[in-house]
């Protein structure tokens, strides 16, 4: 029997080391370091990323995620990140 296309995917991140929870944040450039990952398999997760983090969706997927990584142990690094995109808001601001 062929495996699911999603099946597939969650165990290539599994293998590589990544929860499954971590296809919402991992990069373009972490992906292609996984080993069997093929070119469809990261447009799947670029759209996958795309559609959850969406603009009209930010703040429940900012929700989302953090309730992920708190289940996992990963918050200081999101909240590291939100501080970040945060202040790099706050200065572009002020140049404009």
């Amino acid at each position: 029997m062929r495996e699911r296309f999603e099946q597939r995917l969650f165990r290539l991140f599994a293998q590589a080391g990544y929860s499954p929870a971590r296809i919402l944040t991992v990069t373009p450039e972490e992906m292609v370091e996984i080993p069997g990952i093929t070119v469809p398999n990261i447009r799947a997760v670029l759209c996958i990323q795309n559609k959850v983090l969406a603009e009209h969706n930010k703040r429940r997927a900012g929700q989302l995620v953090e309730e992920i990584f708190k289940k996992e142990g990963g918050m200081d690094e999101i909240r590291f990140e939100a501080q970040k995109q945060d202040f790099v808001t706050e200065s572009d601001s002020f140049t404009g």
